[in-house]
C-alpha cells in the first residue's frame, strides 16, 4: 500500500479509507500495530481547533454518525467528513477562501474544485491526518503545539481583563461569574461541581456560571447552548453548603453559601486520564441580608511593621459582626495563625465581589496589624488542603504594636 511522508515531522502515513480504519480499530483495536481507538470531537488535535489550521476548518462539518475520528497511540487522528460537508468547509460559503479573494475570483477558484470532484458521491468519507503536539521547527508557521498550560479564572462578567472575583451577594437572581480560560494549546475543557461536570470539547475562551444562594441546587450554567458543551444552558449543575457561620459561635457576625469548582484542561493526546482535575477553588455567596461594613487600614503586602510606618491608606469591606466586633465591625476569630476560628472574609468593594489583597493591615486606633490571607480551613473548620484552595482571604493573625 502507498505512504505519505510528513515533510517536517518524517512520520509516514498509509493511503486507505476511512471504513478500512474503522474496520480494524473495530476488529483488532489496532492500526499498523499501534493501538487505536475511537474518539470524539474533544480528541480533535489543536492545530485543527485553534492552530494554524483552523482558518479553514469548521467543527460542525465533522462527520460524528455514520463515522467516527479515530486517535492512534503513535499521536495521528483521523478527522471524517463526508465529501459535501468537507468541499463546503474548503469552498462554501462562509469559508476562509470565500473571504480571502474577490467575489468573482472566489467564485471561478470554487468552481473549478468542484468540478474536480464532482464525480465522487456527496456521502463518501474523506479523511483527514493530523498530527498531535506537532513541534517540528520547520513546520509551517503556527504549527508548534506544546504542552498544555491549564490556567483559569472566574471574573466578573463584562469586566473583560477585570479583577478576579469568587464572591458575591445573591440580590434575587444569583451571583454571575465568566469562567475565563487562558490556557495555552488547549483542546477540551470541563469544570466539576457539587452535581454535575460541565463538559467543553473545544475551547471556550469564556463561559458563564450563576450561583445562587439558596437552600436548593443553585449553581446553573448559562452560556449561550453550544453542541459542544454539556449539559445545556441553564442546567443545574451545582450545590451550594448550608449557611456557614463567618463567626462559628454566633449567626450575628453574618453568613455565606460554598461552592466549589475544580477545572480540567485538556491537550493534544488527552485520552480522558491524562490530565487531573486542578485544586478545588471555593467560592462564597452572601445572602441579601448581608450588611455591609468598611474600615480604613494602612496596608503592606509582606510586613506588619511597615504597614505601620509607611503602609497604604486602604479601605477593605466585610459582613458587619454586631458581636464580638472587631476594628471596624470585622470579625477577628482567634487571631491566631492555623487556628480556628478564622475571622471575616474581606474584599476590596463594597459589593463583596472583588477580593482584597492579601497582607497586613494596620489599625491605627488599637495599634495592631491583622494578616488577611488564606486559610488551610474555611469559617466552618472544613478543611481545603491538600485538594482545594481558598481565594477570598480572611483574617487570620494579628501582630501587637508592629
Amino acid at each position: 500500500m502507498s505512504r505519505i511522508k510528513d515533510k517536517f515531522s518524517n512520520k509516514q502515513f498509509e493511503f486507505t479509507t476511512h471504513a478500512a480504519l474503522s474496520a480494524s480499530v473495530a476488529s483488532t483495536g489496532l492500526i499498523g500495530g499501534k493501538v487505536a481507538n475511537f474518539v470524539g470531537i474533544k480528541d480533535i488535535p489543536f492545530r485543527l481547533k485553534s492552530g494554524d489550521q483552523s482558518h479553514y476548518f469548521d467543527i460542525t462539518k465533522v462527520e460524528t454518525s455514520s463515522q467516527q475520528p479515530i486517535r492512534v497511540d503513535n499521536g495521528t487522528v483521523y478527522v471524517p467528513y463526508k465529501k459535501k460537508n468537507w468541499q463546503s468547509m474548503l469552498i462554501g460559503p462562509g469559508s476562509f477562501i470565500s473571504s480571502s479573494f474577490q467575489k468573482a475570483v472566489y467564485l471561478q477558484i470554487s468552481a473549478a474544485f468542484a468540478s474536480k470532484i464532482s464525480n465522487v458521491d456527496d456521502d463518501f468519507i474523506i479523511t483527514q491526518m493530523v498530527e498531535e503536539n506537532y513541534t517540528s521547527s520547520l513546520g509551517p508557521k503556527g504549527s508548534f503545539v506544546g504542552p498544555v498550560t491549564a490556567s483559569y479564572q472566574l471574573r466578573i462578567p463584562k469586566n473583560v481583563g477585570g479583577r478576579i472575583s469568587y464572591s458575591g451577594i445573591d440580590t434575587g437572581s444569583g451571583v454571575d461569574f465568566n469562567i475565563d480560560n487562558a490556557s495555552s494549546f488547549a483542546v477540551a475543557s470541563a469544570y466539576k461541581n457539587e452535581i454535575a461536570i460541565l463538559s467543553q470539547s473545544i475551547f471556550f475562551s469564556s463561559s458563564l456560571i450563576n450561583y445562587r444562594n439558596t437552600l436548593t441546587n443553585s449553581s446553573s450554567f448559562t452560556k449561550v447552548d453550544s453542541p459542544f458543551s454539556t449539559p445545556a444552558s441553564g442546567s443545574v449543575i451545582g450545590k451550594g453548603s448550608a449557611p456557614i457561620l463567618i463567626n462559628s459561635s454566633s449567626i450575628s457576625s453574618g453568613t455565606y453559601r460554598k461552592f466549589n469548582i475544580s477545572a480540567r484542561i485538556a491537550g493534544d493526546g488527552d485520552s480522558g486520564s491524562l490530565y487531573a482535575f486542578l485544586p478545588t477553588r471555593e467560592i462564597i455567596i452572601y445572602s441579601s441580608s448581608a450588611v455591609v461594613a468598611s474600615g480604613s487600614f494602612k496596608y503592606h503586602p509582606t510586613r506588619p511593621d511597615f504597614a505601620s510606618s509607611s503602609g497604604v491608606a486602604t479601605e477593605i469591606f466585610y459582613v458587619k459582626s454586631t458581636i464580638n466586633a472587631g476594628p471596624s465591625g470585622s470579625y477577628t476569630g482567634s487571631c491566631v495563625l492555623g487556628q480556628t476560628p478564622i475571622g471575616s472574609p474581606i474584599h476590596a468593594t463594597a459589593n463583596l465581589r472583588e477580593t482584597a489583597s492579601y497582607g497586613y493591615y494596620y489599625d491605627i486606633g488599637k495599634n495592631e496589624a491583622y494578616l488577611v490571607s488564606s486559610s488551610a480551613v474555611d469559617n466552618a473548620g472544613i478543611g481545603f488542603a491538600p485538594f482545594g484552595k481558598m481565594i477570598v482571604p480572611r483574617i487570620v493573625s494579628k501582630s501587637f504594636n508592629p
